[in-house]
């Protein structure tokens, strides 16, 4: 999995299924995502957790909330392309699904958790990308969290013709009434994660991953509503 890849889906079914003895890669991926929103999520009660994914994509993400104890009965997903949302609503059919750009959709409740994963980097006008992030802390509840995963760099590189990097800065601007914590550059760049995997060297990929000198740009942005 390339580094656009990554950025396109957070967990992906496909990376999923392709481990193997000798490609473990995806497993120990699983693993870690699993163990970031562990530890981000560790105050919050999931079995009530009211939760809102914007750009939902086919929804695989959502299926790892569930796994960590996130109900269907309380989940909201808003995905504006037609075929994400068309996949989406055959792979979860349980959940409130919402097929429209986000700027667009009158919520009529306030979430526990709020996510943007992998989502903001694919919007290049950076009005509405940031627009989204403050429309989505008005609809932060009490004691509750807004996740965003994403690429950052804070001179907002293009990364491709339709990836731009987002600026941390910016974020924080927005965010200046709350509380804003950081998991810098939490992933081992995939090409040598791969390879010390394909050697069954996973244990080194923790330690390289702690140095963050061979990281890519990924952080978690986790922004509570203390009030």
């Amino acid at each position: 999995m390339n580094d656009l890849e990554r950025m396109k889906c957070f967990y992906s079914d496909k990376e999923k299924n392709e481990w193997s003895l000798f490609n473990c890669y995806p497993l120990f991926l699983d693993f870690k995502q699993t163990f970031i929103m562990t530890k981000i999520l560790n105050n919050v009660k999931l079995e009530t957790a009211t939760f809102l994914d914007i750009g939902a994509g086919e929804g695989n993400f959502i299926l790892k909330m569930f796994s960590l104890g996130i109900k269907a009965e309380n989940t909201v997903a808003v995905e504006y392309l037609e075929t994400r949302y068309k996949k989406l609503l055959e792979k979860i059919p349980n959940i409130y699904i919402i097929n429209d750009d986000f700027l667009n959709v009158a919520l009529n409740r306030k979430y526990d958790i709020i996510t943007l994963m992998a989502v903001l980097t694919s919007i290049t006008d950076n009005d509405i990308r940031y627009k989204i992030v403050e429309k989505s802390l008005k609809q932060l509840s009490e004691d509750s969290k807004l996740i965003i995963y994403d690429y950052f760099d804070e001179d907002e590189i293009y990364l491709s013709e339709d990836y731009r990097a987002l600026s941390l800065n910016k974020i924080k601007n927005i965010a200046k009434n709350y509380k804003v914590e950081i998991y810098k550059k939490v992933y081992l760049k995939s090409r040598y994660a791969k390879g010390l995997c394909k050697l069954h060297l996973q244990f080194f990929i923790l330690l390289f991953e702690c140095i963050k000198i061979f990281n890519d740009n990924y952080h978690f942005v986790v922004i509570t509503d203390e009030r």
